[in-house]
């Protein structure tokens, strides 16, 4: 399993490769490139990406 401090710096690069200038063109929103992004997360990735959404 992915250490705590390795899943929190992964979902730190997903979080920035979703902002606008990292996609530019694509007619998507910062939200819309997060919620495809992350609907599929599990086990560690998945708990940080709660506690930065303040989801449980």
């Amino acid at each position: 399993m992915k250490s705590f401090k390795q899943s929190c710096e992964d979902m730190t690069i997903l979080i920035e490769s979703c902002w606008d200038e990292n996609n530019p063109n694509d007619g998507k929103t910062f939200d819309e490139r997060l919620a495809e992004k992350t609907a599929n997360l599990e086990g560690t990735d998945k708990e940080v990406m709660n506690r930065i959404l303040g989801g449980n």
